[in-house]
């Protein structure tokens, strides 16, 4: 009897040991956050998220976020004004968000639908908010992966893969917070667009490839720092848009299928950058690839005078 008990104690501990372990999921709803909140494990966003001024949300290494497929502008919107960025499910954060994965253990924000595709949800949507961290996470399938208004965020060591656009920023008028967002050592590719730079952002050591229409987006800024990145393979390597000042220098800018560089109108200002490798030390072959006053009366000229010949060592991800 005993050798009959001990075969059943085995085989139901076989059986048991081959299926699959299932975590809960945390459904979360349309709702503001008012109080300090964690979120851990699997969750399923089905309506848009605030974090309300004076909270904290804070989402622990190795969560997975996944947001339901709405119809834009629809009930599960806490805001529906028409001028809104983002018309499906986002996080919006007044408060304070720290989104801090590890190597190992990186926080996956994703579309919750079975063909996922870019703008599937909204984005991580910062309104005049400040302290916030997104680390070691992976973003995918977003309008703008993340999107800052007027807020601080440090975005670090991030993969971003299938957003329509990675990541932006702009500083609202009369708006006493200003934008400062470090955007350091983070993978940008396979996006529609890759980092749409205003004031207050910085950009440095990242791969941003392939990205269907730009890897960087320079858009009515009066000064930021592009530097140390490698920017390649995109439909345009870096474009710029009403830009008064851009220190884009010490990156490699190569291999971008319709232009490295590129004035768009409304480009006015002649700007200068030098200290980049463009792919070549022939510089009539570096002009190639540039679109500016040359080509077109009504767009700025750029200056790449003294640019490297050979390409930029330390640039890209440490």
């Amino acid at each position: 009897m005993n050798y009959i008990l001990s075969f059943f104690a085995a085989a139901a501990a076989m059986f048991l040991s081959f299926q699959p372990a299932f975590s809960a999921e945390t459904v979360v709803n349309k709702g503001v956050i008012d109080k300090n909140t964690t979120w851990s494990g699997e969750i399923l966003v089905k309506g848009d998220v605030e974090v309300a001024a004076g909270a904290t949300l804070t989402i622990m290494p190795g969560t997975t976020v996944r947001f339901a497929k709405i119809e834009p502008f629809g009930p599960e919107k806490l805001h529906i004004e028409k001028d809104n960025h983002l018309p499906r499910i986002e996080i919006l954060v007044r408060g304070l968000l720290y989104a801090q994965g590890t190597k190992k253990k990186k926080i996956t924000f994703a579309s919750a639908e079975a063909s996922p595709k870019p703008g599937d949800w909204g984005g991580l949507n910062f309104n005049s908010s400040v302290g916030n961290i997104v680390e070691h996470c992976i973003i995918m399938h977003a309008d703008t992966g993340v999107h800052c208004h007027s807020s601080q965020v440090v975005v670090a060591a991030n993969e971003f893969k299938h957003n329509g656009t990675a990541i932006g920023n702009k500083n609202l008028k009369d708006n006493p917070v200003k934008c400062v967002i470090p955007v350091l050592n983070n993978l940008i590719t396979e996006n529609g667009g890759g980092v749409i730079v205003g004031n207050g952002m910085s950009v440095f050591r990242n791969e941003i490839t392939k990205n269907e229409f730009f890897g960087v987006y320079g858009k009515n800024c009066d000064y930021a720092p592009v530097r140390f990145n490698t920017i390649s393979s995109n439909g345009k390597g870096v474009i710029l848009y009403a830009v008064k000042a851009m220190h884009l220098s010490d990156n490699n800018i190569t291999d971008n299928t319709d232009y490295n560089l590129s004035m768009l109108e409304g480009q006015e200002k002649d700007m200068a950058f030098p200290n980049n490798w463009w792919g070549t030390a022939d510089e009539p072959k570096i002009r190639e690839k540039v679109l500016d006053k040359i080509d077109g009366s009504v767009i700025g000229k750029a200056d790449l005078s003294n640019f490297y010949t050979a390409a930029v060592a330390g640039a890209g991800i440490l």
